[in-house]
């Protein structure tokens, strides 16, 4: 049928954007056993997993739907980069926010004007969340002339000179390559699509070059693709809404490598302000240059909410006024003079756990009425819990709980079938009695695990630890071991924590920041300041971090939406 994918079709997809390439930690060589079936599947299995299927590594009508679905032309594994992650930095960059552009040539059936006005428009969206400046310059120089464009557009049929020939209308749109020398940081699209400058109609088969040319230029700044579907740079066409704004996702990895448009100066400690009312908790839930691999703009080779279990039961109407900390009766934890057991950001929010109990800071800061027990929200773990020992959000927003020898998945509070597991099903030994603590790290968008001096670095992909691991700890500098806690903050930042202590980890000198933090601080309590001034800290000697009163602190890019961010 018309819908159908040949194998030789498939594999010839699968090869085209980067699952089969010789560059993939995991693939396949470029021999007699590429065309294995076990190679084949296990490539499809990996496309499968990067575009949201489920990875059965069968070429069912789901997955040939997708290998049909117009898309961009960059590879979504590029080099060593294959990972599921919320947004993937390509390695390269910009040196500097100042940039320009340029169009060579137009479509036949869009008018110029309106082509330059959907391009500004799509630029503008990466300019209105990060440092970065646009400014349209005459086209004919190159870059390295006066008056040369950094980001120079074009149209383009078949084999146009760059070696990522178009494939005429359908299937991949444009290209984009990653920031450089020469030809890094064009776009090219394809002139046999039928571009419209506004929003296309139902079933009128037509592409808003808009929405193409928003996704392309991600990659013209530095982005790779997301497996994240909804994510501008998920690799699939999607088309967008007059409305357009950038995705929280997207827009964190625009302001790792560039910066907030509007910085927020980090603000001394205040405690929260005492609340007379209580709300029931809700449902809501690890360089270098272009690899040279395009995509739908990439490289130089070219919810509703959740279900909610029944709240828990509310003080009396006249409780007292919460204060910073929460907790402290009733044999709650007070978190003004408490450690943690586990910390991560779920669903954008901040959750903090110890013992039987957990809190969530939010925009807003801490939510009033909690503290409150673990099993009223996600109520399918143990009965007799004392205690999480690590919880981390899964690239694919799943939450994963650990409790001793075995973990629990959920889907928001939602217990998935099959659960627990024990650890060994993850790749750990059968000698380890638990996880001290779980995340993604932001520097490279691995999972890691800590236990006592040892971690291990998770392949989200094959669901299984990597080789050559456990590793020491001493290779992340000034962590302790046995640490309680880590999270990655939602603007990329790392920390860590052991006992009533927490550290920021500079993730690029691989050692943590000479200032010790209270974990009351993350509450707003009036605990001392931090133990050392670091002059390489971006935090001054009177600022300290604090959540629960200015939550942008920690809880990160999708507050600095309303905040801002550091630079």
């Amino acid at each position: 049928t018309e819908s159908s994918v040949s194998d030789a079709d498939a594999l010839g997809y699968l090869e085209r954007f980067g699952y089969m390439g010789d560059r993939s930690r995991n693939a396949v060589l470029p021999s007699d056993n590429l065309r294995t079936e076990e190679g084949f599947r296990s490539a499809l299995r990996r496309m499968q997993r990067f575009a949201g299927l489920r990875p059965t590594g069968v070429l069912d009508s789901d997955t040939m739907a997708m290998m049909k679905r117009p898309r961009c032309g960059v590879p979504d594994v590029i080099g060593h980069a294959e990972r599921v992650r919320r947004y993937a930095l390509q390695g390269a960059k910009w040196d500097k926010t100042d940039l320009t552009w340029s169009v060579e040539n137009f479509p036949p059936q869009i008018d110029r004007g309106m082509v330059r006005a959907a391009i500004a428009k799509a630029l503008k969206v990466w300019s209105d969340a990060s440092k970065l400046r646009f400014t349209e310059v005459a086209w004919g120089r190159r870059r390295g002339d006066q008056g040369g464009a950094d980001i120079e557009v074009t149209f383009a049929r078949r084999d146009h000179g760059d070696g990522y020939m178009f494939d005429g209308p359908g299937t991949v749109l444009a290209h984009a390559f990653f920031p450089g020398e020469g030809i890094g940081g064009d776009a090219h699209f394809d002139a046999d699509e039928d571009w419209i400058a506004g929003t296309p109609s139902k079933d009128s088969g037509e592409t808003s070059l808009f929405a193409v040319a928003v996704h392309e230029f991600g990659h013209s700044l530095g982005l790779s693709h997301s497996s994240v579907p909804g994510s501008l740079m998920f690799p699939y066409y999607q088309g967008v809404k007059d409305d357009f704004q950038l995705p929280y996702d997207d827009k964190v990895g625009i302001q790792r490598l560039y910066g907030a448009k509007y910085p927020t100066k980090w603000a001394p400690m205040q405690p929260i302000a005492p609340r007379t009312t209580t709300v029931s908790p809700t449902g809501r839930g690890p360089h270098g240059r272009p690899s040279g691999n395009p995509r739908h703009g990439a490289g130089r080779h070219p919810q509703q909410p959740p279900h909610s279990p029944p709240p828990p039961r509310q003080p009396p109407p006249q409780s007292p006024p919460q204060q910073p900390g929460g907790g402290g009766g009733d044999g709650k934890p007070d978190g003004c003079s408490t450690s943690i057991d586990a910390i991560a950001v779920i669903r954008r929010e901040l959750f903090i756990f110890k013992g039987k109990y957990f809190w969530r800071i939010n925009e807003q800061g801490l939510k009033p009425g909690y503290p409150v027990e673990i099993g009223l929200f996600w109520y399918n773990l143990p009965k007799d819990l004392e205690k999480i020992d690590a919880v981390y959000e899964r690239p694919d927003n799943k939450i994963v709980f650990f409790i001793g020898r075995k973990y629990w998945l959920f889907s928001s509070n939602r217990p998935l079938p099959g659960y627990p597991r024990p650890l060994t099903n993850l790749g750990l030994p059968a000698s380890l009695s638990h996880v001290d603590a779980a995340m993604v790290w932001g520097h490279n968008g691995k999972t890691y695990f800590f236990s006592g001096d040892q971690y291990w670095r998770y392949d989200e992909f094959d669901r299984s630890v990597e080789l050559d691991y456990p590793r020491h700890v001493r290779m992340w500098r000034g962590v302790p071991h046995g640490v309680d806690a880590a999270f990655q903050n939602m603007d990329g930042q790392t920390y860590f924590f052991k006992g009533l202590n927490f550290w920021r980890f500079n993730d690029r000198r691989m050692h943590v920041y000479n200032r010790t933090q209270h974990v009351g601080e993350l509450f707003g309590c009036p605990v001392a300041k931090a133990s050392y001034a670091d002059e390489h800290s971006a935090l001054s000697d009177t600022s300290v971090v604090t959540l629960a009163s200015t939550p942008l602190l920690l809880l990160g890019t999708a507050l600095a939406l309303v905040l801002g961010q550091r630079s």
